[in-house]
């Protein structure tokens, strides 16, 4: 009874995350709070599943990343980039969704697509382009470049902290991999807008000069010593989380990943004083929220045994083949992510591979993390809901007065994505077939 009530409280948590009618902490609570009323477990029990090192390091990211937002770091980065580019529309169809997965790989991808999508919606108003095709790109490439580390994308923060793998771990396992999908996807939107993206000439140029000025007027920093101290933070945050396995067994610190991005982060809030402070006041404390309430939702399943049963089920599925559950991992990752938010099916997949190790599969615990994890995160760009950072980028587009639709989406964004999947999955059995 007691693992019906379970997943009858998780699929309905589910439900109301997809729907978007509520917000997704207020349903991700409520699902939490009637775990425990219903007696699925007791409180001390559920806040035991809650993985405080996954919110610590989000938390402290999420410092990082918004002291360099504040201080108007990307969108004159950004502005930069395209000067340099010349402000020429193919170059900025190569080179922008590049930056994107780039930032994406040490900083949370929805803050990479809020200002990128708006500096895009303007710069291809000012170039006369239609700006679906780029920022649907963009998104697309922030996602993939998110797979690439431990911090890149909150999936990976929770696989990663949840199974025990590092921020190096991934970079060396999903990185080599990203990149690849990242240029296929480049390609990709690269080929499908040659001629709409087209080189302008130098009258064309002369002609547009004055929207370029005012493109980077508009895109300057505001603090730079709030930029200093963001970046020399991240730095020190991204070193520590490489470096926190080697400095545990050398001096016995107990930096923990969570450690790792909370110090520099803090130090930081110390030294930056009032102006730093302010940023701290608005940290995104209703995605924290959301993630703790989650665990404990997700700890229902765990703790009635049907996280064991599914991979038990996935186990004689594929019949005991480490290639085909790769495969299986994989693929059911990827398509599910389309559909449902790749966070609580990171979390869930998670737990499986976790139960599938302690079976017949313990030597593969490494190369499901990758699959589940390359899976969740590339195969969330399917649609529009896929992953956190396509439902903003989205909204933001249709606040801004640009209809995209989801069949629209799909056309620029599912030949990428499953020519992406399908190359995570070559690497990937290839690996398991060496081992």
């Amino acid at each position: 009874m007691r693992a019906i009530s379970a997943v009858v409280i998780f699929l309905v948590t589910y439900a109301g995350i997809a729907s978007e009618r509520v917000p997704r902490h207020i349903v991700a609570l409520l699902g939490a709070v009637l775990l425990v009323t219903t007696g699925v477990m007791n409180l001390d029990r559920a806040v035991q599943f809650v993985s405080w090192d996954t919110i610590g390091l989000l938390l402290g990211m999420f410092i990082l990343i918004g002291v360099l937002a504040d201080s108007g770091f990307f969108g004159y980065m950004a502005a930069r980039v395209a000067r340099g580019l010349r402000y020429n529309p193919r170059l900025v169809m190569i080179v922008f969704p590049i930056l994107a997965a780039f930032l994406s790989a040490f900083m949370d991808s929805i803050t990479v697509t809020l200002f990128l999508v708006a500096l895009s919606l303007d710069l291809t108003r000012i170039l006369g382009v239609d700006p679906v095709p780029l920022t649907v790109a963009e998104i697309c490439a922030a996602n993939i470049g998110g797979s690439a580390t431990l911090v890149g994308d909150p999936p990976n923060v929770i696989l990663g902290t949840l199974l025990g793998y590092g921020f190096s771990d991934f970079l060396i396992n999903t990185g080599a991999i990203a990149l690849g999908c990242l240029v296929l996807t480049v390609g990709y939107f690269l080929a499908v807008t040659w001629k709409e993206y087209r080189s302008f000439s130098p009258d064309e140029i002369a002609n547009l000069k004055s929207g370029f000025e005012s493109f980077e007027q508009d895109n300057t920093i505001g603090s730079r010593r709030l930029v200093g101290l963001g970046l020399a933070g991240l730095a020190a945050a991204i070193v520590l989380l490489i470096t926190h396995g080697y400095i545990d067994a050398r001096f016995h610190a107990g930096i923990s990943p969570a450690i790792a991005s909370l110090l520099p982060a803090l130090i930081v809030l110390v030294i930056g004083g009032d102006e730093a402070r302010d940023v701290f006041r608005k940290i995104d404390g209703e995605n924290l929220l959301f993630f703790i309430s989650l665990f404990m939702v997700i700890g229902g399943l765990q703790e009635t045994g049907v996280v064991s049963s599914i991979a038990s089920a996935v186990g004689v599925v594929s019949q005991g083949h480490p290639r085909g559950l790769i495969v299986a991992l994989n693929w059911v990752s990827g398509i599910a992510s389309g559909v449902v938010d790749n966070v609580p099916l990171a979390l869930a997949m998670g737990y499986v591979a976790k139960d599938l190790a302690a079976g017949h599969f313990a030597t593969r615990l490494a190369l499901m993390t990758w699959a589940i994890a390359l899976g969740v995160d590339i195969g969330g760009n399917l649609t529009p809901v896929g992953a956190s950072a396509n439902v903003v980028g989205y909204t933001s587009l249709e606040q801004r007065g640009v209809k995209v639709g989801w069949i629209r989406w799909m056309y620029y964004a599912v030949p990428p994505t499953l020519l992406s999947l399908g190359l995570s999955t070559l690497v990937l059995v290839l690996r398991c077939r060496a081992g």
